[in-house]
């Protein structure tokens, strides 16, 4: 069994969870159009009162510890929402009731990401206890679960509950196949309001097989290839037979900076509300939008490049987070967010899947940018330059192609706790190419964390703190004695 990404429905096995979005017109009958956003408020209504009546029943539960309050659950929060909606909201039929579930739905979400944060659960930053949501920062959005949903004969017209048919700018018949086949089951659409414009996505469960590509397909293919992702290019791809390619970082952000600054000088000296400051506000929208396509095509080009051409792919580990943390300028930092490399990896493993290609993730902590890959050296220079120098042979090479090589002859030769490189280790990282401990990278952090904590944490009889004692005795002798 597999779980479903977003609600956590099983799914049996054979079956996968896909998705797709489409781009709908906005209804010209001014009253299908007042109901849409009719939804998106009664999403947000429940979001609030579910969020108020929680709040409530924590400043009872502080001055009366037997006060029976309400648990963080849907069912419990729709059932109580049921019981007063009459007197809260009496206006609630005219909307779809999957509109004020999927409130509280997000608001259960939240309180539990909020809990797994606070008692260390949850992975990332700490993630702060829900806030109310206003009308002019909240995303519009509704999801439906239940309902008629459908899609009609022409594969332009989409169906949701109580807002009707909507016109498609974009054929369907790519899930609509699906469906006519009995192979998938459609779980829920959402319906969404981005730059002004009406999108529906529609999550969807396949049944898939196994796929064993042709030996004469697979045998066109190359072996391997390692990819190094980076800012001057969007990836450096280094194939078995020693081949490089870069493929070039679009930069869409970077690209139409100049145009957006006058874009935002002409939005703020019209008034608001009027038609010179609604066009202003639509041509920034439109620079927004052109950026987010442009970087999403990029990752899909890119992908499909590596799936059809080799049969095993190695990839890099990255925390795209710390890398932008780790950019002293704001310029270099908005570099980051604008390659848009957090979404590689997902893009390239769903397709690797369906073409029975090899996705390796290579260890986070190994140093493929500091490692000579001809003598195995230390490469030095400045943090963010494109070229470097060897310490031992004193070559001089480029910074990503070496990682793309490093990271294709990478594999893992044993199960410590992050890890270890077949390629020889570097000498010890000193003067002319040697390290002061021999320790590679990830057991200097390890020691490094140790010694923050061991003091403070592990008494005398412990073990693993006399262990460590010992091995770090050991490095040490070994060392001086070279």
């Amino acid at each position: 069994m597999q779980l479903c990404d977003d609600t956590g429905e099983k799914v049996p096995t054979g079956w996968t969870v896909t998705g797709a979005s489409f781009e709908v017109e906005w209804p010209k009958d001014p009253q299908v159009a007042s109901g849409i956003r009719s939804h998106f408020g009664a999403r947000r209504f429940a979001y609030n009162w579910a969020l108020a009546k929680v709040k409530s029943d924590m400043d009872a539960k502080r001055t009366d510890v037997s006060y029976p309050s309400t648990p963080w659950t849907l069912e419990a929060l729709r059932k109580r929402w049921n019981q007063e909606k009459n007197e809260v909201a009496p206006w609630w039929g005219d909307n779809s009731k999957e509109a004020y579930a999927s409130g509280i739905a997000d608001l259960v979400r939240a309180l539990s990401n909020w809990s797994s944060s606070k008692h260390g659960r949850r992975k990332g930053r700490k993630v702060g206890f829900p806030k109310f949501k206003s009308k002019r920062k909240d995303r519009n959005r509704v999801r439906f679960t239940t309902g008629t949903m459908g899609f009609e004969d022409d594969h332009r017209t989409i169906v949701l509950p109580m807002i009707g048919a909507l016109r498609s700018m974009e054929n369907t018949r790519r899930i609509q196949r699906h469906l006519a086949k009995n192979n998938a089951r459609l779980l829920k659409r959402t319906l969404s309001q981005r730059w002004g414009r009406l999108f529906v996505s529609c999550q969807l469960a396949i049944k898939t097989s196994v796929v064993t590509p042709p030996s004469a397909t697979m045998s066109k293919k190359d072996p391997r290839a390692g990819v190094d992702l980076g800012l001057r290019s969007l990836a450096t791809i280094a194939d078995s037979n020693g081949g490089i390619t870069a493929i070039p970082n679009p930069a869409p952000l970077r690209a139409t900076m100049n145009e957006r600054r006058r874009v935002g000088r002409n939005l703020i000296r019209r008034i608001p509300g009027s038609h010179g400051h609604r066009q202003a506000k639509a041509k920034l929208v439109k620079l927004d939008r052109k950026a987010v396509y442009v970087r999403r095509e990029s990752i899909h080009q890119l992908t499909c490049y590596l799936v059809d051409n080799y049969s095993e792919v190695k990839i890099e580990d990255l925390n795209i987070a710390a890398m932008g943390r780790s950019m002293g300028r704001r310029a270099l930092r908005r570099s980051v967010s604008d390659a848009g490399l957090g979404a590689f990896k997902p893009t390239l493993t769903y397709k690797a899947e369906r073409a029975g290609v090899k996705v390796v993730v290579v260890d986070r902590f190994f140093p493929s940018s500091q490692i000579h890959h001809n003598c195995t050296g230390r490469l030095t220079g400045a943090k963010l330059a494109k070229r470097l120098i060897c310490d031992t042979c004193h070559v001089e090479v480029d910074r990503d192609e070496n990682a793309s090589l490093n990271i294709r002859d990478w594999s893992v030769i044993s199960c410590g706790p992050v890890g270890s490189s077949a390629l020889p280790v570097p000498r010890p990282f000193g003067t002319g190419g040697s390290c002061d401990d021999g320790m590679t990278h990830h057991r200097k952090r390890e020691r490094k964390t140790a010694s923050n904590t061991g003091g403070a944490q592990r008494g005398k009889n412990d073990p693993r703190a006399s262990e460590n004692e010992a091995r770090r005795k050991n490095l040490e002798k070994g060392a001086s004695s070279e």
